[in-house]
């Protein structure tokens, strides 16, 4: 089960620092979601991180800059996706220009699972999963609906929201493709040593990163 981690929609101290030693310890998935940044900013942003680890990150604006810094991929809002002609070029960019990179949208509720897509998405996010304090299941998700859906639509799930080192072994046992974590991380003054505590619930279930 891959391990996903999502940056903070707002700005950390050390950010890029602790993000180079989270790819160094292992991490091969970062999504960089920045939703108030300019494209100034998130160029600034990503030349703070080491080239050899660019291909690991997964952008979520600023499109592209994922084919000028030869990134892992890119990631769809709603909005990207939508059929207003204001997005026309952003569809058709989708089509062409990023055909050959990963390409990864969100799902906020479970019904939406079933929905005929007009591209090909390497995996969907998928949450809020979890109550971040109880572990279980949150409102709108249930175990034979997740189940069901991991095991009949085709599509690759990771499982967002309320993620912690308590909610790995259930993630995995559902079969998710994925688990990303925000909060958890992001949230507390050591970062990074949440970070690790992900890492040893990986390794206490026999899971690679």
């Amino acid at each position: 089960m891959k391990l996903f981690v999502i940056t903070s929609s707002k700005d950390v101290p050390d950010e890029t620092s602790l993000i180079t030693k989270m790819f160094e310890s292992g991490l091969t998935n970062l999504h960089l979601r920045k939703p108030k940044y300019s494209t100034n900013q998130m160029t600034d942003f990503l030349n703070e991180i080491p080239v050899h680890f660019h291909k690991y990150i997964v952008i979520h604006s600023h499109h592209q800059l994922a084919l000028k810094f030869d990134l892992k991929g890119i990631h769809l809002t709603s909005t990207h996706l939508s059929k207003k002609w204001k997005y026309f070029f952003v569809r058709q960019r989708l089509k062409l220009k990023f055909s050959k990179i990963s390409k990864s949208r969100s799902y906020s509720r479970l019904q939406q699972v079933y929905n005929k897509e007009e591209h090909v998405f390497d995996y969907i996010l998928m949450g809020t999963m979890f109550n971040s304090i109880t572990g279980e299941f949150y409102s709108g998700f249930y175990e034979i609906g997740v189940k069901a859906a991991l095991k009949n639509t085709g599509k690759r799930f990771v499982a967002r929201g309320g993620t912690s080192p308590k909610t790995v072994a259930k993630a995995a046992e559902l079969g998710f493709y994925g688990l990303a974590f925000n909060s958890y991380i992001w949230d507390h003054t050591t970062p990074y040593d949440h970070f690790l505590k992900i890492l040893d619930a990986y390794k206490e279930n026999n899971l690679e990163v």
